[in-house]
């Protein structure tokens, strides 16, 4: 009998330990192709001139991507620079299949699809200039770029960076770095601002959502939203998707949390130029596990992030 038993807490180990061992991260960045065939880049940089449409398009997926095992991100590659969100039904990697342009046959057979409307909110966890009382974007610039500096599988890392933005009448280098960490919820933001002084105000956040949408802001720069919203308004108006958003600035670089009309924000100060903050999300569509409810959500946020 004794024997039995330890058998199962071997098995029960081992798919324990395969489990983790199984889940990954990954990046990629791929260029629109009119032969279809999408080749992988690992960087690309458009001069500030050319149309904000003009990169986006020039981007198969619209922006560099990278994943965990329970959700996909991409950065917008414009003037934006937004990030938006790609939820999963099952954990596994998909992004590399579905480019964030999930088929119908894909969704029947258990891969996910862009979770997110990001409109003229902060999305989640984007990074902004903060000017008149409100969030703007990382524009006018020289140029801006993308690049993969790390595909995986252990650890991701995408990196943003923009040339002589101008910005309240100064002239500043900007970089933004996301590094995704096997088994790890979050993601990791860094952000590095040349040409302005330490007490400089950014912001970044978690947007509000089209319907039941709820969260909160912690003095201690935290801030956290749930709701529901229809991404694919002219080709599925019919998926209503509900989600979750988390940010936490870290405190050295912290000046504030308030709440607008779109978004639960963070503003923020550089310390010798640098600035640290951490995302996570979270899916309504993950079958195992996951968190369905808004107080399921905001408990884990509060715990972990």
């Amino acid at each position: 009998m004794m024997n039995r038993w330890l058998h199962i807490l071997h098995f029960a180990c081992y798919m324990t330990v395969s489990a983790t061992l199984s889940a990954q991260v990954s990046a990629q960045m791929k260029l629109w192709d009119r032969k279809y065939r999408y080749p992988k880049v690992n960087s690309i940089e458009f001069q500030g001139n050319v149309p904000s449409l003009s990169m986006y398009d020039a981007i198969y997926g619209h922006g560099a991507m990278w994943e965990n095992e329970w959700v996909g991100f991409r950065v917008y590659m414009d003037h934006r620079q937004s990030i938006d969100l790609y939820g999963k039904k099952k954990a596994q990697m998909e992004l590399d299949s579905t480019n964030f342009y999930t088929t119908d046959e894909q969704w029947r057979a258990g891969y996910g699809e862009d979770i997110l409307f990001v409109g003229g909110s902060i999305g989640a966890g984007s990074f902004r200039g903060y000017e008149g009382g409100k969030p703007s974007f990382v524009d006018p610039v020289k140029a801006r770029g993308q690049l993969v500096v790390k595909e995986g599988p252990d650890t991701a890392i995408v990196e943003i960076y923009a040339h002589d933005w101008q910005y309240k009448g100064q002239t500043l280098q900007f970089r933004q770095r996301f590094t995704a960490i096997r088994g790890h919820r979050e993601v990791q933001v860094d952000v590095w601002v040349e040409g302005c002084p330490d007490t400089e105000v950014f912001a970044t956040g978690a947007q509000k959502f089209e319907s039941a949408s709820s969260g909160f802001t912690r003095e201690n720069g935290l801030v956290a939203s749930w709701g529901s919203n229809i991404p694919d308004k002219e080709g599925h108006p019919d998926r209503v998707h509900t989600l979750g958003i988390a940010v936490r600035a870290s405190a050295e670089n912290l000046v504030e949390v308030r709440e607008d009309e779109l978004n639960y924000l963070c503003l923020l100060h550089p310390v010798r130029g640098h600035m640290r903050y951490w995302l996570a999300v979270a899916s309504d569509l993950q079958q195992t596990g996951g968190f369905h409810m808004a107080e399921e959500w905001f408990a884990w946020v509060r715990l972990n992030l």
